[in-house]
Formats: structure tokens, sequence, C-alpha cells
């Protein structure tokens, strides 16, 4: 707690929190008041949540059975932390908490909340580095981020300490959680069982929760009627959403095409490249069809302007057309298409991707409305091998029959059974990295080796040349304006954040393979003076690859790896 007074003090700020809503209950109220007006009543999992605002729950509820209102109940006017697995599922639930229930005092936290910002502000008054700052100081009512930002302490290097002394006295929501990672699965268990200790309290509330974690959960100490109190609401859905039909080889673009021509049709790959190679093959083929494109290869205000995109071609009704995307769009994306076309991958992110298809049970579908196909695309890569067979293998008794909610659970439980997976890779890594949390001692990481553990990436920031040409002043005058002492803070931030918007993350070895030219365009923290003086240490990456995106459209396959821009300047 003294650190983070003293991280608060430093900042300028006299007060390490900002009010709470816990008398006025004004997030609960307009949530209540936005449900009476469209004549709805609570849901069961949302009057389960509502009902045991004290309790620490784990909550099954089926896609479309009011999740996030839930949670927000469960809330209560408290400090919270919502938690989701990507930055575009985080940006939703933002959006929704401030524009659809009119709930102001809730801030965005993660890699690229700055860009949000810069994207929300009208004038620089705003103070843009100030809601920024004041989100990494964890100081608002409610934050709506990724776990990789809250849930470093366990790791118990100097510098995280003011994540887990601010949420003894908060309450942090997981949703999705069975959509990480065996590594950040160890984190979120072992950070889950110091939080309760400490007194802070947890919900997980998840379409899908597979037995297996609750097995690691108890291995933890954290007990089912001790700790924490648990619903299944999966069985109590009566919503008819999902026919699934398997097949091998690739897809049929020609029956995509025709489905496309007058329904809303979502394909998911689960590799960018195959993504670009089937809009590419689609796009051939195109006469008056809607197609767009939408995954992470993408510089950032680009990917914003497509997130926008395919949230209004899904809300409106009247539109028809075709979606390629990647599992970006799979956790807490609030869309809804006629048909889905997938790549097989393993059974939770199979799950995940079926919510984003008749999402609110418009229809019963009498023939499949989501075809799988098997062509191994990221097994063993993106998804662990063993278990992409056994999402296959189990998925074969439920082919051509009413998916329905129980099955569903019936179906995840399957595939991860405690017993039949001990020998797998992935049990065998989250026993890896639980036993390692349970023995590390402080300060063996440091605060920059825990932020590469949670990404367990190299990344670099990649500039396309063409951008820069385009923006050339830019860069350059941006560069002279940041390096003059005693810049002001906001001005700091927004020439930064612009400087962001036309970049995109890159792993190391794909700068290694394919021919990035490693040279900084701006060279901001390239060198020791930059550091001495306190310049901003941003190092931006210049490459030739061709980076193909219409802004007036939304059309285009953003950076194609390993292609040339043969109209780029090449230094």
């Amino acid at each position: 707690m003294l650190n983070k007074f003293d991280y608060t003090v430093s900042a300028g700020y006299e007060f390490a929190e900002e009010n709470s809503d816990l008398e006025e209950k004004r997030l609960v109220n307009n949530i209540n008041k936005n449900m009476k007006e469209q004549k709805f009543a609570l849901k069961p999992a949302q009057k389960f949540m509502q009902e045991n605002v004290n309790k620490n729950l784990v909550v099954i509820a089926p896609t479309g059975s009011g999740k996030t209102e839930a949670a927000l109940l469960w809330l209560n006017g408290e400090k919270g932390f919502y938690t989701l697995p990507l930055k575009v599922s985080a940006n939703d639930i933002y959006r929704r908490i401030k524009d659809d229930y009119n709930y102001k005092d809730v801030e965005l936290l993660h890699s690229d909340a700055m860009q949000k910002y810069l994207e929300e502000s009208t004038n620089a008054a705003d103070s843009i580095y100030q809601r920024y700052e004041k989100a990494k100081l964890l100081s608002n009512p409610l934050t709506i981020c990724t776990v990789d930002q809250l849930f470093k302490f366990v790791y118990r290097a100097l510098g995280t300490e003011i994540f887990a002394a601010t949420l003894k006295y908060s309450k942090v929501i997981l949703d999705e959680v069975q959509s990480y990672d065996p590594h950040i699965i160890a984190t979120i268990v072992t950070g889950l069982k110091q939080i309760t200790e400490m007194g802070g309290r947890f919900a997980i509330i998840t379409a899908t929760f597979p037995h297996v974690l609750k097995y690691f959960m108890e291995k933890c100490g954290l007990i089912q009627g001790e700790q924490y109190e648990f619903r299944d609401f999966s069985k109590e859905s009566d919503i008819i959403r999902h026919k699934v039909k398997i097949k091998s080889g690739e897809m049929n673009f020609d029956e995509i095409l025709e489905k496309g021509r007058d329904k809303k049709v979502l394909v998911i790959c689960n590799t960018v490249t195959k993504a670009q190679e089937v809009y590419e093959q689609i796009e051939s083929q195109l006469e008056e069809e809607d197609l767009h494109l939408l995954h992470s290869r993408y510089v950032k205000k680009d990917r914003l302007q497509l997130e926008k995109m395919i949230k209004n071609f899904s809300e409106n009704e009247e539109e028809c057309g075709i979606w390629i995307t990647t599992q970006i769009v799979e956790a807490s994306l609030d869309i809804d298409f006629d048909v889905l076309y997938t790549e097989m991958c393993t059974v939770d992110s199979l799950l995940q991707r079926m919510g984003r298809c008749n999402r609110k049970g418009r229809y019963i579908p009498e023939e499949p409305n989501v075809i799988v196909y098997d062509n191994a695309n990221g097994k063993g890569t993106v998804y662990y091998e063993d278990m992409y067979d056994r999402s296959l293998e189990k998925l074969y008794q439920y082919e051509d029959k009413i998916f329905t909610e129980e099955l569903k659970t019936e179906y995840i439980n399957a595939v991860y059974c405690t017993e039949e997976i001990k020998k797998t890779k992935y049990y065998e890594e989250i026993e890896y990295w639980l036993e390692h949390f349970s023995t590390i001692h402080p300060i063996e990481y440091t605060k920059e080796d825990v932020d590469k553990k949670f990404r367990n990436i190299h990344s670099i920031t990649v500039l396309p040349d063409t951008l820069y040409e385009e923006n050339q002043v830019l860069f350059e005058e941006g560069v002279n304006l940041l390096r003059k002492p005693n810049i002001n803070k906001d001005i700091k931030n927004i020439i930064t954040s612009k400087f962001s918007s036309l970049t995109l993350g890159l792993t190391y070895y794909r700068y290694k393979d394919n021919g990035l030219n490693g040279i900084d365009v701006t060279t901001i923290g390239s060198h020791g003076d930059d550091r001495k003086n306190n310049y901003p240490v941003t190092q931006i990456h210049r490459t030739s690859m061709k980076y193909d995106f219409d802004p007036d459209t939304g059309r285009g396959k953003g950076l194609i790896l390993g292609e040339i821009d043969d109209e780029a300047c090449i230094l």
C-alpha cells in the first residue's frame, strides 16, 4: 500500500482512488433501468449473481444469457476489474458499459488503450495522458483490462506490489477463463488463491468451464462450497442455436459465396496467413457480394475501423455478406452471424466461435449452420496437437444433431477429462507453472521479465514504408518535439499515440525471417543519451513488406509477410 501511495504522489495526484460507486450504485441502477425499459426480466444467471454479491463465484452461463450484465450486477458498485482474453473484446465491453449503460467512471487498460483514448478525445484538454496514467495506477472505480495487466504480482517482482495491494479490496471478474493457454491459467489460479487469502473477491463467468480447471483450483486450495460458490446454468437454457457438420480438406468457396448473397457469413481461420489466402480466393470470384477481412496484422487505426465495421454489419438486419477473421473475434465480442465456416481448433475456441453464430437464437437450424473443416492448419503450432485431436474425435458424436448448451458442456468436459489428459502437454504445462509459482523467491524476476513472460513472445513494432511516406512530416516533426526538454505530457502522448496508430506488433521470428530492414524511424530510445534524457523509449521498425488496405472501403489484406511493395522506399 505504501508503494501504491508513493506511485500516486510521484504522479502528482493527491488521492490513490477515484470516488467509488458504492453508495450511488449508478452502474447497477442504469443496467436495471435499461432492462426495465426493454421489458427484460433478470435472467437466472443475472439474478443469482445479484443475490450473491458478497461471495466468490464460478458461473457457467451460455452465450446470450446476459453474462456481462450479470457480472456487473455482482460488482454492486464496489471497486472492480473486468478482465478479458483479447483487446478487441475489452474494447467492446468498455464501449457497452460507457455508452449503452451511460457509465463514465470506467477506464480501459491494455497495451493499445492510449490509442483508444486518443480516438475518443476531441481536444488536448481532455487530458489523455491523465486518463491513461490513472488507469495504470488502478485508481478508477471500474477498469476493463486484459489479464496480463493485473496478475503480474504472482511473480513477486519489485514494482508489481501495487496490483496485489489494490486487488486486496477489489472485485475481479474473469470472462471466458478457459480461453487462456496453460501458463496464463496457472497464473490466474495462483493469483485467485492469493487474492482470496488477502480478502479480495473474484467471479469467473464463462460459457464453458472444463473440469480440469476445477481440479487445478482445488489443488491450489480453492474449494467449491468453501472458497467459492458454483452454478451451471447451461442446463436451464432452452435456446437452440447450432447444428454442426464436419468436413475434411479445404473450404468450399463456392458454397460460402452462395450463402453470402443472402446471409451474414462468418469465416474463421486459425492463422492470419490462411485468412489472407481465403480472402484472396473468395475476392477473385466476387460479383457484388460484400467481403471484408479482420485479423491482427493491420495497423491499429485500421484495425479499430474494421472492429467498428464488423459490429455495424452484425447489427444491421438488412446487410448480407462475408467476413473472414481469425481468433480475435472469439471472446465476448457481441456479433451475430447466420452461418459459421471455421477451421477445426480445440474445443474451447470452437465453442467460442459458435457463440458468434445465431448468437441470439433467432432461428432453429434445420440444416447445419456451423461447418467445421478439418485441414490441420494450426495443429501443433497454434493449438496443442493432442488437444486438437481429442476435440475433433469427441465432436463427431454431435454431428448433424441439435447441439444444445447442455451438450456443449458435456463435449468440453469429455475433451478436458482430467484423468484422460494427465499425460498431455497442456496438463503438464499447467502443473509445471503452478509448481513454479509456489517456489518463486521475491526479486527473482524483474517487472520487465514479467511482461515478457506474460506475452510469451518477443514483439517488435512495425511501420509499413508506404504509411511512413504518407506521414513523413508527422514523424519528423513529432520526433523533434519529443526531444524538446519539459515537453507537455499530453502533447507527448498525443504524438506517440499518433505514431502508434500507424504501427502493428509483429513477433521477432517474423522480423528475422522476412527481411524487415531494422532501421529505427524515430530512433527514440535507441541511444543511451535518449534514456538519460528521459525521452520515450519507442523503437519503430520500418518494413518494405506490402501493406494492403483502403480506408474508404475497409477492404484489403493488411501486412503481407514476404511480399515486398515495389512502390515502397527501401533504405
